[in-house]
């Protein structure tokens, strides 16, 4: 999972459009694919791995369903309607993780 969420940081860099959307954010989640944990910060448009204790904001599930999140493959709320995976978090801030994740991924243009 780790290579995954290096990945996944990569894009998140690379990708200029995200900045206004996590300008303001100030969210610590938990990936949990397991007994493997990982924290997440994502403060100022800034996004980091903890090590630390566990979060209010929890996403747990296989490896393969949270590579399809992180590669923006499947929305958040499509697999945890699946029973995929399963958040803990109030639904603005799944909203807003949903869009983080699939956003970061998606490299193709639509012109009009």
């Amino acid at each position: 999972m780790n290579e995954l969420l290096q990945a996944f940081l990569l894009e998140v860099k690379r990708c200029g459009h995200l900045y206004p959307l996590m300008q303001q954010a100030d969210v610590r989640l938990t990936l949990q694919c397991g007994d493997e944990k990982t924290q997440l910060e994502i403060k100022q448009a800034v996004i980091s791995i903890l090590n630390e204790e566990e979060t209010s904001i929890q996403i747990c599930g296989e490896l393969s369903a949270l590579k399809q999140l992180l590669e923006g493959k499947e929305r958040l709320r499509v697999l945890e309607k699946r029973g995929a995976i399963k958040v803990t978090a109030n639904l603005r801030t799944a909203l807003w993780l949903e869009s983080l994740f699939f956003l970061a991924n998606q490299h193709t243009v639509v012109s009009a």
